[in-house]
C-alpha cells in the first residue's frame, strides 16, 4: 500500500483533494494501525486508479491572465487550488496542492490553518505567482479569520 501511494504522490497536484482521499489508505500504513481492508479503502483505492487512468487537460501557468487562488483548511489537511480565466473568461483549474497537516498543526485553532493555509500556499506557488503582471485573487473561508480579529490582539513585528 505503501508503494501505491508513494507512487501516487506524484500526480497530487493534478488530483483535487487528493491528501483527504488518501488519508485513510495512508492510516493503513502506520505502525499502530491494524491493517483492515473494507469497503471504503476500496472505494478510495478504486477512486485513485480512475483518476490515474483519465486524461488530464493540463494548462501551463501564463503570466499575463488572470489568476485565482482557492484554499482552505480542514482538520488534517490544507488543500489549494490555482486557476487562471482562458480569453474566453471561462475559469480552468491548473494545478491542485494538498499537504498533510503535522501532528502540531492538527492541534492548531481553525483560525490558524486557514493562515497556515494561506502561508503554504504562497510558499509552494511563490516562483509562478511572483510573476505574474495582474493582481490574484484569492478565496478563502474568512469566517474564522473574523473571529481572529475580535479575539485576539495582534503585536507589530
Amino acid at each position: 500500500m505503501q508503494f501505491f501511494v508513494d507512487f501516487c504522490n506524484f500526480y497530487q497536484r493534478f488530483i483535487k483533494n487528493f491528501s483527504k482521499i488518501v488519508h485513510f489508505l495512508i492510516q493503513l500504513t502506520q505502525k499502530e494501525m491494524i491493517f483492515k481492508w473494507d469497503q471504503a479503502c476500496q472505494m478510495i483505492f478504486n477512486h485513485i486508479k480512475k483518476w490515474m487512468t483519465e486524461v488530464f487537460i493540463l494548462r501551463h501557468f501564463d503570466q499575463n491572465k488572470k489568476t485565482i487562488l482557492e484554499t482552505d483548511s480542514f482538520n488534517y489537511v490544507n488543500d489549494d487550488i490555482l486557476s487562471q480565466y482562458d480569453d474566453e473568461e471561462t475559469l480552468h483549474s491548473m494545478i491542485y496542492y494538498s499537504k498533510n497537516l503535522s501532528l502540531a498543526e492538527c492541534n492548531y485553532e481553525i483560525y490558524d490553518k486557514k493562515l497556515l493555509a494561506i502561508i503554504h500556499v504562497f510558499k509552494h506557488w511563490w516562483s509562478e505567482l511572483k510573476l505574474t503582471k495582474l493582481l490574484i485573487n484569492m478565496f478563502i473561508d474568512h469566517q474564522a479569520l473574523t473571529s481572529l480579529m475580535k479575539d485576539k490582539k495582534l503585536s507589530k513585528c
